[in-house]
């Protein structure tokens, strides 16, 4: 279980109890390993139980948390192979609690657990992307390739397998000189990773652009999105950073960000995950500190600036969703963008439904819908990519 993906596989089939005798002692194995082993598969649990049933969640949260807090004061004073042994303790209680819960879920009622009617398997999203050089011809960039894709007076531009870009300065090549604009144009059902001349490295989601020089000035650093795409932005007082985004634009000295400014949407946010940035809408000047969220209402020109969840709201970047009292609306519009459909609603109250939860965003579109629906009164059918959200009641 080297890879979030494998690992979410694995507490998923705990969890509807399709584990084998076989593929338990395996699991146990693993978390006796390494604590590291114990907290991932904590984690991935949460998740996965969250969604399954999430009343009882916190029930199960709290006692975990009751037998974590323990034994973690015997991890920290004992001896190694003290440790050990309280590790494979560890390991054992947490599982068992997780047994118990799983084994109340299973019990709850089944009649109000709707399957998703009629949803053939929708695959997720991939690393894809267009890259366009100097307004050039159009380059298809997709994972499994690793190839240097173009070479433009000194700067190297490398695609690597795992379905990234990097822009690179040969040895030698003048420095103060921007040359050239790039725009990697990530479709719906996409995603892509940049790292652009300077080290600043960028997470694009579906359907979004991103236009950067080949290599940047010496004054500034400047970049345009339209869509989505998380920031790490190497520092350098000597020449800020700025993304503009539609009429926004967020100054950066060295931080880790997020900017959803897409087209169709009312707002434009920016989460502040680390570090600090400004929020500039044409005369006013926001500042946030870590943990603080800016929201534009692009049709009332208002700006509000409160605390909130930043990494639940970058998780996309991770490969996951991460649904936190969201509405069917809103939730809807995301998983358009990563599976290529278009939704629909029965009525106006279904839009207004809220659902909280948080999966990998790798699997299927039934298997994310089933999740929904088991937890809300709602119900999908499909006709031609394109999604029915229906009422239960």
């Amino acid at each position: 279980m080297e890879t979030w993906n494998e690992l979410d596989e694995w507490a998923d089939r705990y969890v509807r109890g399709d584990l084998s005798r076989e593929d338990r002692i395996a699991l146990m194995k693993w978390l006796e390993a390494s604590p590291e082993h114990i907290g991932q598969f904590r984690k991935i649990l949460r998740v996965e139980m969250r969604v399954a049933a999430v009343g009882k969640w916190r029930r199960l949260d709290r006692t975990q948390e009751r037998v974590w807090k323990r034994i973690t004061p015997v991890f920290v004073n004992r001896k190694k192979r003290l440790y050990l042994w309280w590790m494979r303790i560890a390991a054992i209680i947490i599982v068992l609690i997780g047994v118990y819960f799983v084994w109340q879920i299973r019990q709850m009622p089944t009649e109000k657990f709707v399957p998703v009617a009629e949803v053939v398997k929708i695959e997720s999203g991939s690393p894809k992307a267009i890259l366009v050089m100097n307004a050039g011809e159009p380059i298809e960039l997709k994972e499994g390739e690793s190839r240097q894709v173009a070479d433009v007076f000194g700067v190297k531009v490398i695609q690597d397998s795992t379905g990234g870009l990097r822009f690179e300065d040969r040895e030698g090549a003048e420095e103060e000189e921007e040359i050239g604009k790039s725009s990697v144009i990530v479709p719906e059902k996409g995603e892509y990773f940049v790292i652009l001349s300077d080290g600043t490295k960028v997470w694009i989601n579906s359907d979004s652009e991103l236009e950067f020089p080949n290599r940047f000035g010496e004054d500034i650093r400047e970049v345009k999105l339209k869509g989505e795409a998380y920031f790490e932005v190497t520092s350098d007082s000597r020449k800020p950073f700025y993304v503009l985004a539609g009429e926004t634009k967020v100054h950066v000295l060295g931080t880790a960000f997020n900017v959803s400014a897409y087209r169709e949407d009312r707002q434009t946010e920016v989460a502040l995950l680390r570090g600090k940035v400004s929020f500039d809408v044409k005369d006013k000047v926001y500042v946030l500190v870590p943990g603080e969220i800016a929201t534009l209402n692009r049709e009332r020109g208002e700006t509000i600036i409160r605390k909130g969840d930043v990494a639940a709201i970058v998780d996309w970047k991770a490969g996951r969703f991460n649904f936190e009292d969201m509405s069917l609306e809103e939730l809807t519009v995301k998983l358009s963008r990563w599976y290529g459909v278009t939704f629909v609603f029965s009525d106006e109250a279904v839009k207004k439904m809220r659902f909280s939860g948080a999966m990998t965003k790798y699997r299927t579109l039934d298997y994310v819908l089933d999740m929904i629906s088991k937890t809300t009164d709602v119900t999908f059918s499909l006709k031609e990519n394109r999604v029915t959200v229906s009422s239960k009641k």
